[in-house]
């Protein structure tokens, strides 16, 4: 083709086709290694990833066995618990069933990675382009929320947070809808609302928040035709309510029973206002530069990563300063986000300030947003609120030369990027295929530990018998009880003493007949990783505090035990002492 010839539009960024193939693209590269290895490895996370397995394990079992995905005898057993109020992404578990029959959990972990980065992307594209009119400033848009580090941090650990796609999607069809009040749009909009709560409850939240004021002006611009604008809002309600029914009535049910276990404390999570100007640790170029401040940071949960970039901010305060106007409501969603992220406890390098003005606080004391305890996570809120302003910047400036976006591209995903995006593979004892073929139920050794549960639920999902304990996003008391009133389980839960008797015919009597020490759990073993670690690799790091410790002599005095009641272990390796009761 001649160089004086314009590129035919349908190989442009204006296609949406091409668009959403570019972003796909992407995705594969910004979260490489990951796809040649889908089947088995996951993100490098370590604590609620586990959780994430487990339900897209358990989500499976119910659909393969016909079983009710809000309700488990698997764990918590004998009593088994309800999981209500437990945090299950039903959206993810129904769009990944099929990768998840045929490939594995991790295969359809995997999969929404892949799915909601490429999605979030192309969602944010729609929406800047309906705002600027411009594809090159929407694609540039979607680069920077799709990638943005704090969205990719949460690939880690949090399946119910990291597929935040809906929200752009919702604010584009809310965008459309108030210009034309076209019944179609509305109801678009209603579907993506109720979508994105079956990601999570709380994404629903957050949304509401967003789009109360603009659907308030909405209607106030078109006062002058009331009855389309109240016809298009019930319809989309009514949308709303009727696609998330299946998942809520189970919840209004127990919250209207008097369940009140569903609200946890908060948490004082709020991220380092510092480090919304310091590169991911996980970054190929700025990373060394950076890594040691991330070792020694308040706390180790995916969420603290806040990175704004240099390019982006520029371009955000482009569009600011040019199109006030226009950038207005997204400058507000930017702010709203990171001012609710600082939480109620700000930090700055690590020192905490006092400030007894912040809006979290007052926030919490609202019904049902009091579940919104996690402060750092609405720096997603205000990533898409930059992704807008980068957008906006972008289209101000008007560049039409063919290398400035290919160059601006770049330059984002060099800032923002994780590469080698950070993996670990699944690997489990293979004698737990042996316990698979055995009736009754294993009693781990430690159990109930909480988060740390999660690596017996994950051996579950190998041997898929049932267990006691488990890591669950709220427990019912009557859960806890069933532990804490069973004294032949109540001596072995969280932290058994080397003097903890095991009642080997009460926990027959009980239905258990597998007994399975973890001695990967042992203090020794996690003092000497520690020692031949490296202290900067953050990831490995979090690996390693998350293995617990569990004092050698504990476990010495309970093999004994064990040993003189059953012969032995039946089965053993590095990793497992196994004994048949």
């Amino acid at each position: 083709m001649p160089a004086d010839r314009p590129t035919p539009r349908h190989w442009t960024l204006g296609n949406s086709y091409v668009a959403a193939a570019a972003y796909l693209c992407t995705t594969l590269l910004m979260t490489f290694p990951l796809a040649l290895s889908w089947r088995t490895a996951l993100p490098a996370g370590d604590g609620d990833i586990w959780q994430n397995y487990w339900n897209l394990w358990w989500w499976k079992q119910c659909l393969l066995e016909g079983m009710n995905p809000f309700h488990t005898s698997y764990l918590f057993f004998p009593n088994g618990t309800d999981l209500v109020f437990h945090t299950h992404s039903p959206f993810n578990q129904v769009l990944s069933m099929p990768v998840n029959l045929l490939f594995g959990e991790a295969a359809a972990y995997n999969f929404c990675v892949v799915f909601s980065l490429t999605v979030a992307g192309f969602a944010t594209y729609l929406l800047v382009r309906e705002i600027t009119s411009d594809a090159s400033a929407a694609f540039l848009a979607g680069l920077v929320f799709a990638y943005f580090p704090n969205l990719v941090e949460q690939t880690q650990e949090h399946l119910n947070l990291f597929t935040i796609q809906f929200i752009p999607l919702a604010l584009f069809y809310l965008l459309r809808w108030g210009r034309s009040l076209r019944t179609i749009d509305a109801l678009a909009f209603g579907a993506c609302f109720a979508l994105n709560a079956l990601c999570g409850w709380h994404l629903g939240l957050k949304l509401a928040m967003i789009v109360t004021p603009a659907v308030v002006w909405i209607g106030w611009r078109s006062r002058q035709r009331w009855g389309e604008y109240l016809f298009g809002l019930a319809a989309a309600a009514a949308l709303a309510i009727f696609i998330v029914l299946p998942a809520l009535t189970p919840v209004v049910a127990s919250m209207a029973a008097g369940a009140d276990y569903f609200t946890k404390p908060p948490v004082p999570r709020g991220i380092d206002a510092s480090y919304l100007f310091r590169p991911s640790y996980a970054n190929p170029l700025f990373g060394p530069l950076v890594e040691d401040s991330y070792v020694t940071r308040g706390y180790q949960a995916a969420g603290f990563v806040c990175y704004l970039g240099l390019v982006p901010m520029v371009l955000a305060a482009i569009g600011v300063w040019r199109a006030p106007r226009l950038a207005l409501g997204w400058l507000t969603l930017f702010a709203f986000g990171v001012i609710l992220a600082v939480g109620v406890d700000p930090l700055w390098n690590g020192a905490r300030l006092e400030a007894d003005y912040l809006p979290l606080a007052w926030l919490r004391g609202i019904p049902l947003l009091e579940n919104l305890r996690v402060a750092n996570r609405f720096m997603l809120v205000a990533g898409l609120g930059l992704a807008v302003l980068v957008g906006i910047g972008w289209q101000q400036l008007g560049q039409k030369r063919r290398w400035a976006l290919p160059l601006a591209a770049v330059l984002v995903l060099a800032e923002y990027s994780w590469l080698p995006y950070p993996t670990r593979q699944v690997d489990r004892s293979p004698l737990l295929q042996q316990v698979a073929a055995r009736p009754g139920a294993v009693l781990d050794i430690p159990f109930h530990q909480r988060s740390r549960t999660v690596h017996n639920m994950v051996a579950q999902t190998i041997h898929e018998r049932p267990i006691s304990g488990g890591y669950l996003s709220t427990y019912p008391p009557a859960t806890l009880d069933g532990i804490a009133t069973e004294p032949a389980l109540s001596a072995l839960a969280g932290d058994p003493s080397a003097e903890t008797p095991v009642d080997v015919e009460r926990l027959r009597e009980l239905g258990f007949r597998t007994l399975i020490i973890h001695k990967y759990r042992l203090q020794s073993l996690r003092e000497r990783l520690r020692e031949t670690s490296d202290p900067t690799d953050t990831l490995e790091w979090k690996r390693i505090l998350r293995l617990g410790g569990v004092p050698d002599a504990t476990v010495e005095a309970l093999r004994q035990q064990l040993d003189s009641a059953l012969g032995g272990a039946a089965l053993e390796d590095e990793d497992l002492a196994i004994y048949f009761l």
